[in-house]
């Protein structure tokens, strides 16, 4: 995982819960003396485990948490990379361009990003059919990324999870409509 990632959730601990909160977090994972590096790869269980952590003080389900965070990690992506996002003008151009667009600006700004396939079909013209595959897992942070999405352009979305390989399924398949 980029260091990018656990720099965001960083920033979210800290914002909404203080330095102590996040300094706590890392000594119950034993990574006190860690530091993350934006483009650097760090190890999947950290941040897992610091998730499962945050998860544990908070007293969070661990898919509602990771959903939020993806929501926040939406806007702090979008903030660190306005050229990228700029270049969508509506919230469905960029749903449907995660892989084409996104994706492949996000390999050139990092060495192996380890990225989860994303494709993307228009159900109809209130709804699109997402399919995230991953071997992460991450479904519910990509929910929380579309939610993210969605508030940056001013539209308000409702996710179905179809699918989910969280209970077997090979991939996840959200259907994601506009409200």
């Amino acid at each position: 995982m980029k260091g990018v990632v656990f720099r965001a959730l960083e920033d979210l601990v800290i914002e909404q819960h203080g330095i102590q909160t996040w300094d706590s977090i890392l000594d119950q994972v034993n990574l006190s003396d860690r530091y993350y590096l934006g483009p650097q790869s760090y190890p999947d269980e950290e941040l897992f485990s610091i998730v499962q952590e945050i998860g544990r003080i908070l007293n969070v389900p661990l898919p509602d948490l990771i959903r939020g965070f993806g929501q926040y990690l939406f806007g702090y992506l979008a903030n660190s990379h306005k050229d990228i996002v700029s270049q969508f003008d509506i919230f469905e151009a960029l749903i449907k361009g995660i892989d084409s667009v996104i994706h492949k600006e996000v390999k050139k700004l990092y060495s192996e990003p380890n990225l989860p396939s994303i494709s993307v079909d228009f159900s109809n013209s209130d709804s699109l059919i997402v399919v995230y595959d991953s071997p992460r897992k991450l479904c519910f942070c990509s929910e929380g990324l579309i939610y993210g999405a969605a508030a940056h352009f001013g539209v308000t979305v409702k996710i179905e999870h179809q699918q989910c390989a969280h209970h077997g399924a090979d991939k996840c398949i959200l259907l994601v409509r506009k409200v």
